[in-house]
């Protein structure tokens, strides 16, 4: 019963061409890619169609799509109808003339020299960049026939092109939290163009995980479930969004009620932490709410303030609960006059001290046992807390201070937190005085 209903997760893909776009996305071994390239067999044999199979590098498609398009086809039972050449990589339909290309977008030139493509099928498409992605769709000109394009992909990063194209507000804004609940998503958007005329594109997306595929092994399923990296969990069993490579807060987990279970009534007023990151034009400003266990060497995050293109009159209305218990805050100290002006309504903030550097105040915060950040309260310290990873050198070595995004409540931590000494529980003045109790 568990099989069948497992199946039904994806059975339903392999007759749906009421799309025009299609994401499959999911975790290792869900059955995304198997199925992706056994919907594309069936169509090509069905239909006379123009199929183009792309990577972003030619050198891996062999040993992958072409492989398993072949997997697809004597699944289906079709094999014996289809001609393969070599060099270059093509099959074709001894029966209807369809035809299928493969191609690498490590040399674009060469796709735009293919005409009439009606269909194409992107393996890992999260390699390819947003503007690979933008000239795929431009080669889908045929008039006259329902045109295709399906994406598969592990939801490896947010700042990833597939993220960026189905999730955000520059793309086709799809929610993230409601793909998981609903593990399917489609909307219909209207193209205006310039002559007035419209255009109807339908957009699908299609979530899975392992356990949508009963044809696994017991000893993958048992290292996918005893998985201990939450990076990679979050990934590979999960089949979330999540940061692929070396995070930087390696130590922060997400919780709920972080206030009322780790710092009222527990946590002195001297590990009471304030923290602000001066936005611009284009960046957000951020304040954060902070104490430190220094018994347990935890760092508690449960409030934040995170906005963009606001008037100083408006930053200080958000950031009004900052005031709260006479804390010091802490700010960014290149806004010497932002400073000045919060001072002068009423905030006991101070500049940060920049001195001993960025790697210095990223060592602090990856030496905490534990980073407990309110998942509610706090959705954008926890996103980039769980996207934000180092850039690498040449040699795969981290770069210190160097980051895949702008990490504004890192940057945050780190002032909030720039005057922090350490003293021992037993040398501390006023150790009943709590605050919030």
């Amino acid at each position: 019963m568990m099989e069948v209903s497992m199946k039904r997760h994806f059975v339903e893909m392999f007759t749906d061409d009421d799309f025009d776009i299609l994401l499959l996305i999911g975790g290792y071994g869900s059955g995304k890619s198997f199925t992706g390239f056994l919907k594309t067999a069936i169509k090509g044999t069905m239909e006379k169609r123009k199929i183009l199979v792309v990577r972003k590098v030619y050198s891996t498609i062999k040993e992958s799509c072409f492989e398993d398009l072949k997997d697809g086809l004597e699944i289906a039972g079709v094999l014996d109808d289809w001609k393969f050449i070599k060099s270059p990589l093509e099959a074709t339909n001894v029966l209807n003339g369809s035809k299928i290309i493969f191609r690498g977008m490590d040399d674009w030139r060469k796709i735009k020299s293919i005409k009439n493509i009606d269909y194409i099928i992107v393996e890992e498409a999260d390699e390819l960049s947003l503007d690979d992605l933008k000239e795929l769709r431009k080669r889908l000109r045929v008039v006259g026939i329902k045109k295709h394009i399906v994406f598969m992909c592990n939801p490896v990063s947010r700042s990833s092109s597939v993220y960026q194209m189905f999730f955000t507000e520059n793309g086709f804004n799809f929610d993230e939290e409601e793909l998981y609940e609903k593990r399917k998503l489609e909307k219909v958007e209207v193209l205006k163009l310039e002559d007035g005329t419209e255009e109807v594109i339908k957009i699908k997306i299609h979530h899975s995980t392992y356990k949508d595929n009963p044809f696994l092994p017991p000893t993958f399923i048992y290292e996918l479930e005893s998985e201990k990296d939450p990076r990679l969990k979050r990934i590979a069993c999960e089949g979330k969004f999540g940061a692929d490579g070396d995070l930087v807060l390696h130590n922060a987990v997400f919780e709920e009620n972080v206030f009322e279970r780790y710092v009222q009534g527990k946590i002195f007023k001297e590990d009471y932490y304030r923290g602000v990151d001066w936005g611009y034009s284009k960046s957000y400003a951020t304040g954060l709410k902070m104490a430190v266990n220094e018994s347990l060497n935890e760092l508690y995050i449960y409030w934040e303030s995170y906005n963009r293109r606001m008037t100083t009159r408006e930053l200080v209305k958000c950031m009004e609960p900052l005031k709260e218990d006479n804390v010091k805050i802490f700010a960014d100290s290149a806004s010497a006059q932002t400073n000045a002006d919060f001072k002068d309504e009423g905030f006991r903030i101070f500049p940060c001290d920049k001195s001993k550097g960025i790697e210095y105040g990223e060592q602090m915060l990856r030496s905490f046992s534990r980073i407990v950040i309110d998942k509610d309260r706090c959705p954008n310290t926890k996103k980039e807390a769980e996207e934000c990873i180092y850039k690498k050198d040449k040699y795969g070595e981290i770069i210190p201070g160097e980051y895949n995004i702008d990490p504004h409540t890192i940057d945050t931590m780190r002032y909030g937190l720039g005057d922090r000494k350490y003293v021992p529980l037993k040398q501390r003045k006023n150790k009943s005085k709590f605050i919030g109790a």
